[in-house]
């Protein structure tokens, strides 16, 4: 504040304020007049300088100031006075009964600060006495969120307006990458309010489209404060992302709001090469000509493009826009007497952005030559399909109204096959693209599912275009498919399942059979996988399930069991849990593939239930089917094997009851055998074993450390002892450690994923750092027998033990750890079994186990070998052969004690791994083996490494006779 008489000119003199420095260190950069006040006697006037108005502190405290130039009254000394002008604009929206709005909200809007205008946008009458009114208010200064919505509130109550929102622009910033962004790169928008809001939302609009709200997807990331601060990541830009983003912070009515576009340079997410003809004819000439074709959708991306087919290519390309597609083509003259007559030539197409970064399509054309087998071109209808070689499929578009896609047919010999129709509904293909943008993140909220699943029960129950068709079932299911992974980002409410199942139940009704059974097959077994997980992944409050004309779900809450009926299947399910969905498929049995049980008898019905958070340590399911073929039927029963994709009677069983009538029980547990196989093992009794065998082990084990730490400084008086006594006590401590995590994790269902997590990492480390130690007892054992004059020192071997013993394992998992949860989409661990994963050979993390268990128990295996052979080797005279006979012999047993602390019992593990059929003898024998071996190896580690020890008997023996003596001459003087 600059204080002076009338006749000072202020301006002149600010000049000379820039660039002085105050006392806090502030540096003056520029100075200009905001507000100027005149004082006579009593009476100040006021009034902003040239680009200030108001602030919002004067307005609020003395009314008559707002929106006038000159204020006459005391207010030299508010702080501040007056503000920059900020551009800022309410953009509304009402509903109501009334014509005309515009007086009744310029009164209600103008006790703002710096008021402009109003401005109605459009009026529209939108139905029955209902007018839906746009307008605009422009401002001059920001203001408080609570003061728009008092103004708001009080309109609200004029029974003639229903609704009335507002959107502001000024009083949030956006942060957005600017430029032209590289494609498939990861980009983050920012966005901050002046002030704290109830919840932040994040909308993305195409051009005209209408925005569609952001949530969390598999391309997309939210942040999780939402209130003054809020931030989106792109994950991968593409097309999908390129448009103009808006992040709105609402309280109530208001919502503030910033926009900013987002420019991406564009590469096609898909195309589609083509040839005309489709099979290059070689068969009559000695060249001919080809039309190569490359098709994308739409962009505003300007691309090069290049053609090339074998090793022929075109720089320029014709291009033509029609139908919404861009299609670049070129012609090529093929020489048919070409060396090696190649039986088929590659057609690729190249497009170039603007930042050069490209993509590549291609497709094989098969050459004809004279001999070769061919389909003929053949009419049917208004279809033509063109001339096709031998085992090739040919392609042609959809001609019915309505649908998109197109029809194959495969050529076998000379013979045309059946026509599999791949055609959609154009409607049903725009669903599927809806669902594909709700799973990468956009439209991703609770009405956008709604949206999809309501949009597909009416496209797949209306008979106006016809009965579903293969194409149009396997569209639906991929929409299954990609909301079931969708609903691991964005929860999925009950208010989705009566339209879910029945568009399920519906597509259930079309036309699945094909000229190919494998195809079929595995589209019924993606449609069971995709409608099994919607099942489990719908969050079910209060619903009891719902019933539809091929679909049936039934719902248990709480309790120890479940008891229901579905489709005259009696289901009964044993388990403590939280709750049971039991759903049940008509016309599905006899659509999935019969692999081993091609001759058998299928009922139309497949079963399946999902318990939801178990606490019981197993879970017996009872299924009464009805017996259609009589009692002399032989019955079997057997359950869906998802991973393998086949049908299985592991842990089912039927039971016969009286009159002939019986029903399935099944039972699949988690065993010890689990951590050596590639699926989880299920096998009677198998986990009870399990249990029992690690009961004992770790009380074996807790015996055998407090009997070590008991004897110790009796037992070890040698560097030998040391060191044997030394591994001995680690392999204990590490095995007893897994042991513990094993037990703790033996029900996956009740755990969550960190939980599941930290026992899965406890596991491999504990089981690997026991291995390890006994690599460290072998090599040591080989060493002492071999290098007899070499010692090796205490200090030396403690250091070597423990970095093999525990810094070895250590690298092992982290390595593994960080490997597949940042470098492959194969998980490094399974919520189903709290172990690590197993996808194909050479992939999946049990590798990491079983390749460090495999090779150290090969090399305790020779070294084995190596003392055996050292011991039983011939020393001494010929009198000492006697001696030396009972030395090798009771070595020789010594070793055979060993056996358990080398790991040769793990061998079977090897074989548990390597076996894949189930229904073997020697896959029982050889699971069992293992389970009861290895599960009671702390039982083992404390008879070998405690009783079969003369030294450690003798000391254990020492203290319990010393210990009764003591007692006993305790009695004898209290007697006296």
């Amino acid at each position: 504040m600059i204080e002076g008489n009338k006749t000072l000119n202020v301006a002149d003199y600010l000049p000379g304020l820039i660039g002085t420095v105050l006392d806090t260190g502030v540096t003056i950069t520029g100075a200009e007049i905001a507000a100027e006040c005149e004082i006579v006697g009593q009476n100040t006037t006021c009034w902003c300088g040239p680009g200030y108005v108001w602030s919002n502190y004067v307005c609020d405290n003395v009314n008559k100031c707002c929106n006038v130039y000159q204020c006459v009254a005391n207010i030299s000394n508010f702080t501040p006075l007056c503000l920059p002008i900020a551009n800022v604009s309410l953009i509304g929206t009402l509903t109501g009964s009334s014509s005309s709005v515009q007086t009744m909200l310029t009164n209600a809007f103008n006790v703002l600060n710096a008021f402009n205008s109003l401005t109605m946008q459009a009026s529209l009458l939108t139905g029955l006495n209902t007018y839906s009114h746009n307008f605009t208010v422009s401002l001059g200064a920001v203001f408080a969120t609570s003061k728009v919505q008092g103004i708001i509130t009080t309109l609200l109550t004029n029974p003639a307006i229903y609704t009335l929102n507002v959107k502001t622009l000024g009083l949030v910033y956006i942060e957005a990458p600017a430029g032209k962004l590289c494609y498939n790169s990861r980009q983050q928008l920012n966005c901050t309010s002046i002030e704290a809001m109830s919840k932040c939302v994040w909308q993305m609009s195409r051009g005209d489209e209408a925005p569609l709200t952001l949530g969390p997807g598999s391309e997309i990331m939210l942040s999780d404060t939402c209130t003054e601060m809020s931030a989106v990541t792109l994950l991968k830009t593409n097309g999908y992302w390129s448009g103009t983003y808006s992040c709105l912070f609402v309280t109530d009515n208001v919502a503030h709001m910033a926009m900013a576009p987002v420019d991406i340079a564009l590469l096609p997410e898909a195309s589609n090469v083509t040839s005309n003809p489709q099979t290059i004819d070689c068969s009559a000439s000695s060249t001919t000509k080809v039309t190569i074709t490359c098709s994308i959708f739409n962009s505003t991306e300007t691309y090069k493009s290049q053609l090339k087919l074998g090793s022929m290519e075109n720089l320029t390309p014709t291009k033509l826009e029609s139908n919404g597609l861009i299609k670049y083509s070129a012609d090529f003259t093929v020489n048919c007497l070409a060396t090696g007559k190649p039986p088929s030539l590659t057609a690729s197409c190249v497009l170039v952005n603007s930042l050069n970064q490209q993509r590549n399509f291609s497709a094989s054309v098969s050459v004809i030559y004279p001999n070769d087998l061919f389909c003929a071109a053949e009419v049917i209808s208004t279809r033509t399909w063109p001339k096709t070689k031998n085992n090739d499929t040919a392609v042609i578009d959809c001609t019915a109204t309505g649908r998109q896609g197109t029809l194959t047919r495969k050529c076998n010999g000379k013979t045309w096959g059946q026509e599999v129709s791949l055609c959609v509904k154009a409607f049903l293909s725009n669903v599927a693209s809806q669902a594909s943008d709700f799973e990468k993140g956009l439209g991703a909220t609770q009405g956008g599912a709604q949206y999809i699943f309501q949009s597909l029960k009416n496209n797949t129950a209306s008979e106006e275009d016809g009965e579903n068709s293969f194409g149009d079932i396997s569209t639906a299911v991929n929409v299954f498919q990609t909301m079931k992974a969708a609903s691991v980002n964005v929860p999925l409410g009950e208010n989705l399942l009566p339209d879910f199942l029945e568009s399920a139940s519906s597509i259930l009704n079309g036309s699945w059979e094909v000229g190919d059974k494998t195809q079929s097959g595995a589209l019924a077994s993606q449609y069971l996988s995709s409608v099994e997980g919607l099942v489990k992944s719908i969050r079910i409050n209060t619903s009891e399930g719902y019933n539809a004309s091929n679909i049936q779900l039934q719902v248990c809450k709480g309790g120890s069991g479940c008891n229901k009926t579905i489709f005259n299947v009696d289901i009964e399910v044993n388990a403590t849990a939280d709750m049971v969905k039991t759903v049940g498929l008509q016309s599905l049995a006899n659509l999935l593939p019969k692999v081993g049980y091609e001759n058998s008898l299928f009922p139309s019905i497949v079963v399946s239930s999902t318990v939801e958070n178990n606490t019981q340590a197993s879970v017996n399911i009872r299924l009464a089917f009805p017996n259609e073929e009589g009692i002399n039927a032989a019955m079997q029963c057997v359950f869906w094997n998802v991973s393998e994709e086949r049908w299985s009677d592991e842990g089912c069983v039927y039971v016969k009851g009286r009159g002939g009538e019986g029903y399935c029980q099944c039972n699949h547990l988690t065993s010890f055998s689990m951590l050596m196989s590639k699926y989880p093992i299920s096998m009677p009794f198998l986990d009870q074993l399990t249990y029992i065998g690690l009961g004992v082990s770790i009380c074996s084990l807790l015996a055998y450390i407090i009997i070590e730490f008991l004897v110790w400084s009796a037992v070890v008086k040698s560097n030998l002892s040391h060191f044997r006594h030394t591994a001995l006590v680690n392999i204990a401590l590490s095995l007893l450690l897994a042991d513990c995590s094993f037990l703790a994790s033996s029900f996956p269902s009740i755990l969550n994923e960190t939980l599941c997590l930290v026992l899965v990492v406890a596991k491999h480390y504990f089981f690997l750092a026991m291995f390890f130690w006994m690599l460290c007892l072998s090599l040591m054992l080989v060493h002492q027998l071999i290098f007899v004059f070499s010692r090796i020192g205490k200090k030396v071997y403690m250091i070597l033990g423990f970095t093999i013993g525990y810094f070895c394992p250590t690298v092992t998992v982290a390595v593994t750890y960080v490997y597949y949860e940042e470098a492959t989409s194969i998980p490094y661990y399974s919520s189903k079994t709290c172990w690590l994963t197993y996808q194909s050979p050479m992939q999946g993390s049990i590798h990491a186990f079983l390749f460090p268990v495999g090779t150290i128990v090969l090399v305790n295996m020779c070294s084995m070998l190596v003392v055996i052979a050292t011991v039983l080797k011939p020393s001494g005279a010929e009198t000492n052969k006697k001696g030396d006979k009972d030395a090798a012999k009771s070595i020789i047993k010594v070793i055979l004690f060993l056996t358990p602390v080398f790991g040769g019992t793990w061998i079977l593990g090897l074989f548990v791994f390597l076996i894949d059929d189930s229904s073997q003898f020697i896959t029982y024998l050889v699971n069992y083996l293992f389970t009861i071996l290895n599960s009671l190896q702390g039982f083992f580690i404390l008879l070998t490494g405690c009783f079969a020890e003369k030294r450690v008997r003798d000391e254990i023996l020492k203290i319990i006779v010393g210990k009764s003596a003591k007692e006993q001459n305790t009695t004898t003087s209290v007697a006296k």
